[in-house]
């Protein structure tokens, strides 16, 4: 059995649509115990758990928000391998494939041939599962994942079945040296067609990244406006520096520096006026 787990603490100033009176500094101090245990039978097929508990709150940079950390142990996420095949068991804990805002399944299996992989998350129980504050047309029964790799050549098939109407997104992506590119036409159900353009470029310790869509039918875009992203991603000694744009002028900037031993400093803030600083250390 192995304990890991991250502790942090520093200042929070919530920008995040909080009222006017609630923008101001707060203390947080927050730990997130990590325990897993695993064992392997003669045959060879692996058995593990994983659970975690926690009090306080941890920060989650890229969101800029705090995240509670519960007192309890949750319910542990059981897994068991044999032969390159994964069964993942927990309730509400699988991830859904289409997008991964749903993580309401509860059994998972996934695998690979060569260079051909594959996933299926099921549903056990459509009523605990479906996401919260949706509709009967959100509810989904299963999801499935099939990707290939070859020669800097992926292609990935997400696919999420709901009562709403099947979604599925195609994913092509192209490697070549130090640039990336992505083609993403996803069907939505009952929703317009998405296609989103994404090229990543590395130079040296910088990461630029460039993405667009023709989504101006399915977003809440002020004046009817297509989405683009834009990021850059710079790693230079102990710090780490993160800053990124959007299409209404959403900007974040984050700064984290490598103190050594598991330890950093984060420094972050956005467009909304929200505040992170403070130190951490993982375990």
């Amino acid at each position: 059995m192995t304990f890991s787990g991250t502790a942090a603490a520093g200042v929070y100033k919530n920008g995040n649509g909080a009222a006017a009176a609630d923008k101001v500094f707060s203390v947080y101090s927050g730990i997130d115990i990590n325990i897993a245990a695993s064992a392997t039978a003669d045959n060879g097929m692996t058995f593990s758990a994983t659970t975690d508990m926690g009090a306080g709150s941890i920060p989650d940079i890229a969101d800029k928000e705090l995240d509670a950390q519960t007192d309890d142990l949750t319910a542990p996420e059981v897994k068991i391998g044999y032969n390159g095949v994964t069964i993942e068991l927990q309730s509400e804990g699988v991830d859904d494939y289409y997008d991964g805002d749903l993580n309401n399944y509860d059994i998972g299996v996934t695998g690979s041939f060569g260079d051909l992989s594959y996933g299926l998350a099921l549903e056990t129980d459509r009523d605990e599962g479906a996401v919260t504050g949706s509709t009967a047309s959100d509810d989904s029964d299963y999801s499935v994942t099939v990707g290939y790799k070859m020669a800097g050549v992926s292609v990935t098939v997400n696919s999420n079945q709901t009562t709403g109407g099947d979604k599925t997104a195609l994913i092509l992506g192209y490697t070549m040296g130090d640039l990336a590119l992505k083609v993403t036409a996803d069907n939505k159900g009952s929703a317009k067609d998405v296609t989103t353009i994404a090229a990543t470029y590395t130079a040296g310790p910088a990461k630029i990244t460039l993405s667009g869509a023709n989504d101006k039918d399915n977003n809440s875009n002020k004046n009817n406006r297509q989405s683009w992203d834009m990021s850059v991603a710079y790693t230079t000694g102990a710090y780490t520096i993160n800053a990124s744009t959007n299409e209404s002028d959403a900007w974040e900037a984050d700064v984290a520096y490598d103190l050594g031993g598991g330890a950093k400093m984060n420094v972050a803030t956005d467009s909304n006026d929200t505040v992170i600083a403070g130190v951490s250390f993982a375990f």
